[in-house]
C-alpha cells in the first residue's frame, strides 16, 4: 500500500507555505530557474520545506533568491542548495541568496 507523508508544520511555517514566491524577471528564465531550485532543493532534502522560496528576482547580470527566514536547521541547507544550483545554472552572474526579512 502506497502511504502519503503529511508534514506537521508550526504554525509560523505553515501560514507562508500557501503564499506563492514573488517572482520577477524574464518569465521563461524565471520559470525555467524557479523549477530548478524547486527540484535541487527536493532532490538534497527529500521533501522541500513548505513555503522555502520567498523570492526570486532575476536581472540581467545578476540574481537575487530570498528564502524563509524560520526554517530553522534545513534554512542554511536550503540556501546553500539554491546558491549551488544558481551558481552552476547562471555562471557569469552575481548571485544573492539570504533569509527575507521578517
Amino acid at each position: 500500500m502506497n502511504r502519503r507523508v503529511i508534514p506537521i508544520l508550526p504554525l509560523h511555517i505553515a501560514e507562508h507555505a500557501a503564499e506563492p514566491p514573488r517572482l520577477s524577471g524574464p518569465a521563461a528564465r524565471v520559470e525555467r530557474i524557479h523549477a530548478a531550485l524547486q527540484a535541487a532543493v527536493t532532490q538534497a532534502l527529500g521533501l522541500a520545506p513548505p513555503g522555502w522560496l520567498r523570492e526570486l528576482r532575476l536581472g540581467a547580470d545578476e540574481v537575487f533568491v530570498a528564502v524563509a527566514p524560520d526554517l530553522g536547521r534545513d534554512g542554511m541547507k536550503t540556501a546553500q542548495i539554491a546558491f549551488e544550483t544558481l551558481r552552476r545554472l547562471l555562471p557569469d552572474t552575481d548571485i544573492y541568496v539570504g533569509a527575507e526579512a521578517s
